[in-house]
């Protein structure tokens, strides 16, 4: 995509946190390395959703899939280098592209990756310096859980127009909505190191639900998906919360 594109990572709050600042610094050095800063003059902004169960995190893989196709890259499955159909379609890759992460030195391997992180030996890489995506994708969680079977990715794949139409109208509200919640996560990180010291992606999922009644009471402007998302709390657990303390 042109302007935005959309990452599913798994892991702790604390995990994704950091995850999130290191990748907005990455984007920064990449445009300031390429000569363009004012591309990204206060303009990064990234957001990280709750995915509630398991039928969401299908389609949102199908749909993070499906956009690029519909960009106009039109790759099969097993074509699209970063595309969930990758997982399953490993054979068709031409031999001699794969490259172990083990091999480089350090110096190299901060230069190529653009990080100080020291990466795993066994992880691969293909000729243009790009990571293959089931080095670091929980290949047992992918097979387990998500997609148990070819057949299964496919029935997603074809999920109705009218679904995926509704799932882009809901992801363009929330990137209008973008600036409104910035302002409240970091209203939410200010208040949370007021009452507990600490950020929020560090609180416990008790502190969480405490910060979300702190916050609903005081700024009845938002719903609880999105009260939700800025506490980083789960959302149903929430809406149980929320509704028993009104109810009093």
């Amino acid at each position: 995509m042109r302007t935005h594109f959309h990452v599913i990572v798994r892991g702790a709050p604390e995990s994704i946190d950091k995850y999130i600042r290191e990748l907005k610094r990455l984007i920064v050095r990449y445009f300031r390395r390429i000569g363009k800063p004012e591309s990204v003059n206060n303009t990064i902004r990234i957001r990280a959703d709750p995915i509630l169960d398991i039928d969401e995190l299908r389609r949102k893989v199908i749909y993070i899939f499906r956009n690029c196709t519909e960009a106009g890259y039109p790759y099969l499955p097993e074509n699209y280098p970063w595309g969930p159909g990758r997982v399953f379609f490993q054979t068709n890759e031409p031999a001699g592209i794969r490259h172990r992460v083990g091999d480089l030195s350090y110096r190299e391997l901060c230069r190529l990756f653009l990080t100080r992180i020291k990466l795993p030996p066994e992880w691969e890489y293909d000729s243009k310096g790009m990571l293959i995506p089931y080095s670091y994708i929980d290949l047992n969680f992918i097979y387990g859980s998500v997609f148990t079977s070819i057949r299964q990715f496919i029935a997603f794949l074809s999920v109705k127009k009218k679904d995926l139409q509704e799932m882009e109208v809901a992801d363009k509200r929330r990137f209008l909505e973008q600036c409104d919640e910035s302002a409240l996560q970091e209203q939410a990180e200010e208040d949370s190191r007021k009452l507990f010291g600490m950020a929020v992606g560090e609180l416990s999922e008790a502190d969480r639900l405490t910060l979300a009644m702190h916050f609903w009471h005081e700024r009845k402007t938002f719903s609880i998906k999105q009260l939700a998302r800025i506490v980083r709390a789960d959302a149903s657990l929430l809406k149980a919360v929320l509704l028993q303390k009104e109810s009093f």
